[in-house]
């Protein structure tokens, strides 16, 4: 394999990993925000197909996607920047040789670390089976439908999960995953070199500076809140409906400030949402969604911890209902 700049690893056929050290749930769910794989894969010619897949290991969710992309991929570029993958997987014929896509990644996006999977766990078979084991119940036949025909997206969907199983020792119960298929209509799309000419999401000066878009419109009281406004700002709707409903949700906060103020008292008691429902079993109530294979003493002590933020949370509910009790 030949070197890069950036940290790269590789996973054998075996379905052991070369290099690197173990990772163990502990470790790797505390040591970002947001612990995020995502696989790619893409179509050869000279309108390249790309198939993306991202697992979110904090909070369960998994978003596929297949993008018509250009020679420059710059649609795939934007893509990644949206969800920020803490890791991502190419298959061993991307890697050797260098296809233009890995090159392209690596030259724009530097800081990812690159890790390389046999091509037999890139198949649409396994993926199409992941969905129906692990998609909730009531969401399959319709990934089903979103992702039918869209080949490279499936397949990558299978790489991850199976990377995730044999790397990360982790497992999903099953219908514990929330899965979506995401098109790439109704959303704007924003190159990396305007991002960062803008300074959208960060400073050029000092990328640990708040001085950016996202600092600046930052007054969010929740972590959730927070993301979504990360997301909203690299991926605007151009949804007319979406836009109008958002339009109106504001001119009612804007002119009564009452409720405004009502609102954000009772957020502030809200705990991290979506980290808190993964820990104790998701939205569809089964078991603990990410299963270590060898739970330590710290594991539990932390699912402890769990089921009182979820009470915490449970308890900060009616607060927010009753602000919002008198909106339209």
């Amino acid at each position: 394999m030949s070197t890069t700049p950036r940290p790269e690893t590789s996973l054998s056929s075996n379905g052991r990993p070369r290099a690197g050290r173990p990772r163990t749930a502990a470790s790797t769910l505390t040591s970002r925000d947001q612990q995020v794989i995502c696989a790619i894969s893409e179509s050869r010619g000279i309108s390249p197909v790309v198939g993306l897949a991202f697992v979110n290991l904090s909070t369960t969710e998994a978003v596929l996607c297949q993008i018509s992309d250009n020679q420059t991929f710059t649609r795939t570029l934007h893509k990644i920047v949206v969800y920020e993958p803490t890791e991502i997987l190419f298959m061993t014929t991307a890697a050797q040789p260098k296809s233009k896509l890995f090159l392209i990644v690596e030259s724009n996006l530097p800081h990812l670390r690159a890790t390389v999977i046999d091509r037999k766990y890139w198949s649409e078979t396994t993926g199409l089976e992941y969905i129906q084991q692990l998609a909730f119940k009531q969401d399959v036949e319709a990934i089903k439908v979103s992702v039918g025909g869209n080949f490279y997206a499936t397949c990558c969907i299978a790489a991850v999960l199976k990377y995730i199983e044999l790397a990360f020792s982790f497992s999903f119960p099953f219908h514990s995953l929330r899965i979506k298929y995401e098109t790439s209509e109704g959303s704007m799309m924003i190159d990396l070199s305007t991002i960062s000419s803008m300074e959208l999401i960060q400073n050029l000066q000092n990328p640990k500076s708040k001085d950016c878009l996202v600092g600046l419109l930052n007054q969010t009281l929740t972590p959730m809140g927070s993301r979504l406004l990360k997301s909203l700002l690299l991926q605007p709707s151009t949804n007319a409906e979406t836009l109008k409903k958002r339009y109106d949700a504001l001119d009612e906060l804007a002119t009564r400030e009452d409720i405004f103020f009502a609102v954000r008292q009772a957020l502030k008691a809200f705990v991290d949402v979506d980290r808190v429902l993964t820990a104790v079993g998701g939205l569809n109530c089964s078991p603990i969604t990410i299963i270590p294979t060898k739970p330590t003493i710290q594991y539990w002590e932390q699912s402890v911890n769990n089921v009182i933020a979820l009470k915490q949370y449970v308890k900060s509910i009616p607060a927010v209902f009753e602000a919002l009790a008198t909106v339209k």
